[in-house]
């Protein structure tokens, strides 16, 4: 069991988790089969007016002996918080999502280990599988709901494969202000974890280099304490509350 704003020079200085509420790290490189697993991903049928191509499993999560655990979750609709997310397809809404084909336990625990957590906690971890798509047909909109929460305790971004794209710049913002703190083209196999409680973020829109397509394909880790979780009945009915059915 296992488990808006105009471009300009990059912000790429070194950071500190703990100080500036947002990091860089490198994460472990996939593997073949993880790779290819990206290639084997449905639709995205609440938004087929683009290209995206997910997949998310739920899991459960501790840390025992200094190894972490993780256990996929009973399946369930995903569903983020209305009040966080305003777009119509995705704020309040139950969103079907086939789960993920490979174990994604190291890329977790890579994340776990440069989080500020404590460890004697129990923990609720969406892992999300996601490709974007560009080309003559659909544009490349990494972020349709605009820069925004999550609605979890941490929200991490991890880029596993740039094909033939350029953009996608990662932005975190200070809410009150909109004042964007942090800005990067995140790399292959590199991830930025945010303090979800204190900032939102956004990625620009990937255009293609050359040709007529490209693809950026993603990780999206969200991570509470169980305490906090995103999961379950009662998280479903009050993150759906005033949506429109």
């Amino acid at each position: 069991m296992k488990a808006a704003v105009k471009c300009g020079e990059e912000f790429t200085q070194p950071t500190s988790f703990e100080s500036d509420g947002y990091s860089i790290i490198e994460m472990p490189e996939l593997n073949h089969e993880e790779l290819a697993s990206f290639n084997k991903m449905p639709r995205d049928r609440h938004s087929l007016q683009r290209h995206r191509t997910i997949r998310l499993t739920q899991y459960f999560g501790f840390c025992e002996t200094n190894q972490w655990i993780f256990a996929p979750l009973p399946k369930r609709h995903y569903v983020q918080s209305l009040e966080y997310i305003k777009l119509s397809e995705a704020g309040g809404v139950p969103r079907y999502r086939e789960q993920l084909q490979i174990d994604p336990s190291s890329l977790i625990a890579r994340v776990m280990d440069n989080l500020p957590v404590d460890r004697a906690e129990l923990f609720h971890v969406n892992v999300n599988q996601i490709r974007v798509t560009v080309n003559k047909t659909f544009k490349g909109v990494t972020v349709p709901e605009g820069p925004h929460r999550d609605g979890h305790e941490y929200s991490v971004i991890a880029v596993a494969t740039r094909h033939n794209v350029c953009g996608g710049e990662t932005q975190v913002i200070e809410p009150k202000t909109n004042h964007i703190v942090f800005r990067k083209t995140l790399a292959e196999n590199e991830a930025i974890l945010i303090d979800d409680e204190r900032y939102i973020h956004f990625a620009s829109n990937i255009e293609t280099k050359h040709g007529e397509e490209g693809y950026r394909d993603i990780w999206v880790i969200e991570i509470n304490r169980w305490k906090n979780r995103a999961y379950g009945p009662l998280h479903d009915l009050t993150s759906c509350k005033g949506a429109t059915k």
